[in-house]
């Protein structure tokens, strides 16, 4: 590799940076602490739990609706207008969230934001990232989305004191002011598709794995329906967003249930922010040296593991160990899921395939926080949901280590 004149070389830092506060500012606030916002909304506006947490299936539906056009238009048009456009909707969704008066509201403002999640955040930072880095894609991938978790970590506790101290409705309106203001200028400014937009080689190494294949293969979409490895990552991304969005949604309000304060369950929640980004730096790393399907299924177990915790968390004690848990189990899949589909499926279709497979994480995170509401408030607990969770995460560890690049399944073809 020739070396690069130095202004140029910190482009790859500048990538990985943007993306990093992308995902920070638009899943850390919207999607990883919204567990905090779940009680204080239902007991304000008098709503159930299922009815708070359909919001949750409406914005799902709206990722599941939008995911496929967005993966084809980041194809086609390029990562940076889509990222754009998705940012400027969610910005503005907030701002209309802070002013809801009626569930029909709610829920359409939900499914809108929705669209914009499935625009600016997780299919277009993997692809951007999996274009400027062939060599390190894991640790790239992971450096990127750690902000997934530190969003999460630095915005809970700051959302809980505004919610204690103000209202939901002000957090609401903060998170969209500081993402218009904030996000859609670093996309514009500094996000570029490709290192050559800029003459520059995407970075190599030597020692990259097999899960890190480059830009310039892949099979077609129509040929990846007929292919075992993208239905077991289907498989995957739905019981990750079944599974986890289930836990999400209601850990928080079952701790509380438990016996613990609104502050002890937020700073336990926070704490799964913490560690999360311990497993998003590890998972990476991780997957560029076992592959991503081994490193997969190990996070798999410790998810089964960490819900187990959340069971019996009455003891204070237990619910810290499963946010230690959980918090590094969560740091696998939006970095992990990205690396099946591009080592499995090659990067040449990248887009249009990951927005297809992310429709069964989208109907997984959809039905699970209804269907875990709905049963809290006809039973009383969430015990038998949780072991439902478990078991299928299980499952998922198995679907893991049967993944095998295209290339190597029957019939698999590399389009160049």
């Amino acid at each position: 590799m020739e070396p690069i004149p130095r202004p140029k070389r910190y482009y790859f830092i500048f990538i990985v940076g943007s993306c990093f506060l992308t995902l920070f500012m638009l899943w850390g606030m919207v999607v990883n602490s919204f567990a905090i916002f779940f009680k204080p909304i239902a007991e304000d506006m008098g709503w159930s739990r299922a009815a708070v947490s359909t919001a949750l299936f409406t914005r799902s539906i709206g990722t599941a609706l939008s995911a496929p056009i967005a993966g084809r238009l980041i194809d086609r048009i390029g990562a940076k207008p889509v990222m754009a456009a998705g940012t400027i909707i969610i910005g503005i969704g907030l701002l209309g969230a802070s002013r809801v008066t009626t569930l029909w509201q709610y829920y359409s403002i939900f499914a809108v934001i929705g669209v914009g999640l499935m625009c600016a955040t997780v299919i277009p930072c993997s692809l951007i990232i999996a274009n400027w880095f062939i060599g390190r894609r894991g640790a790239a991938m992971s450096a990127a989305f750690v902000g997934t978790s530190v969003g999460g970590m630095v915005m809970s506790p700051v959302a809980n004191w505004i919610i204690l101290n103000y209202s939901w409705r002000a957090a609401f309106a903060l998170n969209g002011i500081l993402i218009l203001i904030l996000v859609a200028p670093v996309i514009l400014l500094v996000i570029r598709d490709h290192p050559s937009d800029i003459g520059l080689e995407p970075y190599r190494n030597a020692g990259h794995g097999g899960d890190t294949a480059g830009a310039d293969w892949g099979v077609g979409v129509r040929e990846a329906f007929s292919l075992r490895a993208f239905w077991l990552i289907a498989a995957i991304m739905f019981i990750i967003g079944f599974a986890t969005n289930g836990v999400h949604t209601h850990a928080v309000a079952y701790l509380t249930d438990l016996g613990h304060s609104p502050t002890s369950s937020a700073y336990a929640w926070s704490l799964v922010m913490v560690i999360m980004v311990a497993g998003k730096l590890a998972f990476g790393p991780i997957a560029d040296r076992w592959g991503a399907p081994k490193a997969a299924a190990a996070d798999f177990a410790l998810y089964a593991l960490s819900i187990l915790a959340l069971s019996f968390a009455r003891p204070y004690g237990i619910a810290i160990a499963f946010a230690c848990l959980y918090g590094f189990a969560c740091g696998g899949p939006l970095t992990l899921n990205p690396l099946l589909t591009g080592g499995s499926l090659g990067m040449r279709n990248f887009g249009a395939i990951y927005g297809i497979l992310t429709i069964m994480a989208s109907v997984g995170g959809a039905i699970s926080p209804v269907i875990a509401g709905a049963y809290f408030d006809s039973h009383g607990t969430y015990l038998p949901v949780f072991f439902v969770f478990m078991i299928l995460m299980l499952l998922g560890a198995v679907c893991a280590i049967r993944i095998r690049p295209a290339s190597q399944q029957p019939g698999g073809t590399r389009q160049i």
